[in-house]
């Protein structure tokens, strides 16, 4: 999308919004209509799709930019920008080259490690991208900030070489302070710390493609592995991230997050839980790491909600710079949340840097032509290792539905 298409999209939501809101004013005190509720319905869906085409393009952005910038700091090294003579580079040492190996059938397996560079290997080849060292892991964890929202929010990542169990200290209670008379006895007050085990659940899938493609030369390696091998991988990785039970999986963030609010009724959602929710959260932990997690559903219905004066909470996004926000902090909508049932948490109001996600070792990529041999099928399999919990339970607060 280009910077035009952006801003029209933004201008179109901006519409949208208004429509929804002139539609609640209209029904306020009653119940919607049947077609009412059918407007409301497509108002919400057009306004998720145009949240989605915005957020793509503004990110499309964000990592042209960054390999523009990546491309002019090479260039202020002149000795690292002017070519090595040719027998000095060893081609068989990038990933990329290891993965068409691969795919040709000359290796059976390699593991792309983490990159030192990853910040540097974002954005187009035309902008100079394809001038940075790019590793498969990279690649796949870009794919893993799109398929996961905590990561996008801003979780504390954790990258080891090893899936030995981490060892993180957890904060449950701030120390406090008081005032104290002069020469009078200063009371103790230590922090409340525990521990957090970050293991390395392995994720892997199976992909299969025909030898006719891999024999194309016109076969893009590295859109491959993007598209297929990081998309199988990495969602579900994601999914657990956000809403895992840490039994058996990570435990995602809505589950790591304390009750500081309950609903009145199983479905419902209140502009006053929406606040106890923000009140609950310790004044040092509401700044600008922090953000709601919210389910579709639940967004739905907190898009209507007003205040006493009758000013909606929820304010759309008129710009790249002001995101859409409830309650002055950016909203983040997450379908691996529950909708708003009995028990289930449905928001989240977090502090982000108080949940960490540990990614262990690298990407694992093996082939088999055996599996599927009848077929003409070569079997690709991806793995990689990760885990998620939270070390600050001050931070992390969920609204509890009755």
């Amino acid at each position: 999308m280009t910077p035009t298409d952006i801003q029209r999209a933004f201008e179109e939501r901006q519409q949208a919004v208004h429509a929804l809101r002139d539609l609640a004013t209209e029904a306020k005190d009653r119940e919607f209509t049947a077609d009412e509720t059918e407007t409301l319905e497509r108002t919400n869906t057009a306004i998720d799709t145009l949240d989605a085409r915005i957020d793509t393009g503004l990110r499309a952005m964000e990592k042209e930019a960054k390999a523009v910038e990546a491309l002019e700091t090479f260039r202020s090294y002149n000795t690292l920008t002017t070519p090595a003579p040719e027998a000095a580079v060893d081609p068989k040492t990038d990933d990329a080259t290891l993965f068409r190996q691969l795919c040709d059938g000359d290796i059976r397996t390699f593991e792309s490690l983490p990159s030192e560079q990853r910040d540097m290997t974002k954005g187009t080849g035309t902008a100079g991208g394809h001038l940075v060292d790019s590793t498969m892991y990279d690649r796949i964890f870009e794919k893993l900030e799109e398929e996961s929202v905590v990561i996008r929010a801003g979780a504390t990542v954790i990258r080891t070489a090893g899936g030995e169990d981490l060892l993180v200290p957890k904060v449950t209670t701030n120390p406090s302070g008081a005032i104290v008379a002069e020469a009078g006895t200063i009371a103790e007050s230590d922090p409340v710390l525990g521990q957090v085990t970050l293991g390395a659940f392995k994720y892997a899938a199976l992909t299969q493609v025909s030898q006719e493609l891999l024999s194309d030369s016109l076969f893009d390696v590295a859109s491959f592995v993007t598209r297929l091998g990081g998309q199988a991988v990495t969602r579900a990785l994601g999914a657990d991230l956000t809403n895992g039970s840490g039994s058996s999986k990570p435990k995602g963030i809505m589950q790591a997050g304390t009750s500081f609010a309950t609903s009145a009724t199983a479905t419902t959602i209140t502009a006053a839980n929406l606040l106890e929710v923000w009140a609950t959260m310790p004044t040092p932990y509401r700044n600008s790491d922090t953000a709601w997690i919210i389910s579709p559903e639940a967004v739905k219905v907190i898009r209507l909600l007003t205040d006493d004066n009758g000013q909606f909470l929820w304010q759309p996004g008129l710009s790249a710079e002001t995101p859409a926000n409830l309650l002055g902090y950016p909203v983040w909508m997450d379908g691996h949340v529950d909708a708003a049932t009995s028990g289930k948490r449905a928001v989240g109001f977090f502090h982000m840097p108080s949940y960490a996600v540990r990614l262990a070792g690298g990407l694992q990529i093996d082939r088999s032509d055996d599996f599927a041999f009848n077929t003409g099928l070569a079997t690709f399999r991806f793995q990689i290792r990760g885990d998620g919990d939270g070390i600050d339970d001050n931070g992390l607060g969920v609204l509890t539905q009755a």
